[in-house]
């Protein structure tokens, strides 16, 4: 564990992630954070995603997350146990209220995940990114997608995959990173 976890803030969404285990101080075993949604923060809620190399939980300490596994809607509160999201299964997350909501992710192995949610937050920072975290330039979001590992489930994920691995490099060869 993490003694001075580190918290950043995006600044488009008002939402926080405050690391708990990185993949760096788990060698790449795991990631864990405790994410604080805004009240009404929808941004993950459409349209449904899965990763096909990772495993990711759920566990809320405080307010209420919906979230959407398969073709299961749950309100989860404190009083609910861990939900597991195995790999491949379509899912979001959104906080349908006016309070904050916070809950625990773990995401197993991360791969490149917390990349993705640094660049995210940066590119907030900077005024680049949307309130649904969505870059203004394509180049950004082709990055985004690689490293997030998220697919969706209309269009063959192999083709996503390829998709966004090309683009990515694109974006690279022209400055972005």
């Amino acid at each position: 564990m993490n003694e001075n976890p580190e918290i950043i803030r995006n600044k488009a969404t008002g939402d926080s992630i405050e690391f708990i285990q990185t993949d760096e101080g788990t060698k790449g075993r795991v990631s864990e954070f405790i994410m604080t949604l805004s009240p009404n923060s929808s941004w993950a809620k459409s349209p449904k995603h899965f990763h096909p190399f990772q495993t990711e939980t759920f566990k809320v300490i405080s307010g209420e997350l919906n979230l959407n596994v398969g073709k299961e809607h749950l309100i989860l509160t404190p009083n609910h146990n861990k939900i597991i999201v195995d790999k491949f299964v379509l899912h979001s997350f959104w906080n349908d209220t006016n309070k904050e909501v916070k809950f625990i992710a773990e995401i197993y192995p991360p791969r490149d995940i917390e990349k993705g949610i640094r660049k995210t937050y940066e590119l907030a920072d900077k005024g680049k990114i949307n309130k649904r975290n969505i870059p203004y330039n394509p180049f950004y979001s082709l990055i985004l997608m690689k490293q997030f590992d998220s697919y969706f489930h209309y269009i063959p994920w192999k083709f996503q995959r390829l998709v966004f691995n090309f683009g990515a490099r694109i974006a690279l060869m022209f400055g972005y990173k």
